[in-house]
């Protein structure tokens, strides 16, 4: 009997369509020798009820819905969530954008060694190749763009993951969590080989480009994020790290139960966009607050809109500092990477992008 792979997809809030194309692909492998868990990590409910529908289509899928909506997306702790259920003593990290030549099962299962981990090329398809893959296609017959070495696949044995502690949940967004894996299982001692064999795609999607991050929306983005998740993986490449720092336990999420308590706040402060008045928050104020609930809704202040505020600026007269509503965002959001990341927490943007409110169990 052939060893069982567990293949890993993590999602939140994307569109069904190319999930249904990855799974296609891999109910067509010659082998099947495999399992997929596949873990949403906080999309809204109807979609999640879409995407429990859709994995019930396929036999091998395995549908874990993480009812956490108001984190930050976090890809690893995701992941390290979907390692805990894998039942294959090996693991393929895959990507919700790929699709699989035929034989790719095949292929990994010649490969299965518990002493070092595969990388693998991916070819991407531009847009026009990609509108193919919604209809009857060829696998042999697409043709990518170009091809990349560094993508988040992997193939590996679980207990090596979970030898390492799985993946740094340090990392929010997106940048650098695959490179720093990749990295910590090379210091544990496993070897890395790069396969080059065009058995994988990528279908195309519109870039999430670092410049959405400059922006305010109401899907959270802080700015700056993936040069900070890289000096991140820098600092634990240069000090040989194997197991993350500050990670205990793996895979944690808070309950829907442990997250109500938010809803009832012991405190709730309105907060002006006034640089003091933020800074003090989240540095001072939050801190002296511990074992409470508390609620902060930053909001825009109308002076800070004002001619008067304005002139004053041109005219380099003295005036309270103020700083915009994605500032604020930005302050908020890397306090929680840095302090509050395995906390009771939530975020969130109102719709008409002035207000923020950021609940913290401390």
């Amino acid at each position: 009997m052939e060893p069982l792979i567990s293949i890993l997809y993590v999602h939140r809030n994307r569109d069904t369509k190319r999930i249904k194309i990855s799974f296609e692909s891999l109910q067509r492998q010659e082998l099947q020798n495999f399992e997929v868990i596949f873990v949403d990590y906080g999309s809204d409910n109807t979609l999640a009820e879409e995407l429990k529908m859709l994995a019930a289509e396929f036999p091998f899928v395995r549908f874990f819905h993480l009812p956490v909506p108001q984190l930050l997306w976090n890809k690893s702790k995701a992941l390290n969530y979907g390692i805990l259920k894998a039942k294959g003593d090996y693991v393929f990290i895959a990507d919700i954008d790929l699709v699989f030549h035929r034989q790719t099962t095949a292929l990994w299962n010649k490969l299965l060694n518990s002493d070092r981990f595969y990388l693998f090329q991916l070819g991407y398809l531009e847009k026009e190749e990609s509108e193919k893959l919604f209809g009857n296609y060829e696998f042999d017959a697409l043709k990518p763009g170009r091809t990349g070495t560094v993508n988040g696949m992997i193939l590996t044995s679980r207990e090596s993951l979970l030898g390492v502690n799985g993946l740094d949940e340090f990392f929010h967004f997106y940048g650098s969590e695959d490179e720093d894996l990749f990295a910590r299982l090379e210091n544990a001692g496993y070897l890395r080989e790069l396969r080059k064999e065009a058995y994988v795609y990528h279908n195309w999607h519109q870039s999430f480009s670092g410049s959405e991050d400059k922006l305010l929306t109401g899907n959270p983005r802080v700015k700056n994020i993936m040069r900070i998740n890289q000096r991140h993986f820098q600092r634990n490449r240069d000090r040989g790290i194997i197991k993350p720092l500050r990670q205990e336990k793996i895979g944690k999420f808070k309950t829907p139960k442990r997250s109500a308590v938010l809803n009832n706040p012991d405190i709730v402060l309105e907060i002006p966009n006034i640089l003091a008045r933020v800074e003090h928050f989240l540095r001072e104020e939050l801190p002296s607050r511990k074992g409470e609930v508390v609620k902060a809704v930053f909001f825009e202040e109308d002076y800070y809109k004002s001619a008067k505020y304005k002139l004053k600026l041109r005219l380099g007269k003295q005036t309270q500092p103020y700083i915009s509503i994605k500032q604020v965002n930005d302050m908020i959001l890397k306090e929680i990477l840095y302090s509050y990341r395995d906390h009771n927490y939530s975020f969130r943007v109102d719709k008409e992008l002035k207000n923020i409110i950021f609940c913290l169990e401390s």
